[in-house]
């Protein structure tokens, strides 16, 4: 199953809004490339690139992000909790 980004969870921010789930656990395969599992049983673990992998290096607990353009990022919680809220 692939992440489908039309359904992941938005979030505001101060001057932005952007697309945001939690991480439950983080795998990196030999070639580099990554794994995503997040902590929402409802979405599907999902593949990160080697590049996302090494400069960002995402861990357990912190949030994987995608600014409304689509470039990924990646906070870690506590900064992530105070800067965005969830949409309803």
């Amino acid at each position: 199953m692939t992440l489908k980004r039309n359904q992941l969870p938005r979030y505001q921010g101060k001057d932005a809004q952007v697309l945001a789930l939690k991480i439950k656990e983080v795998r990196q395969a030999i070639d580099g490339t990554g794994v995503i599992v997040p902590e929402d049983k409802f979405f599907p673990e999902f593949e990160v690139s080697h590049e996302y992998m090494s400069i960002k290096q995402p861990k357990k607990g912190g949030y994987y992000v995608e600014s409304i353009d689509g470039q990924p990022f990646y906070l870690e919680a506590k900064d992530f909790d105070k800067q965005y809220s969830l949409m309803k």
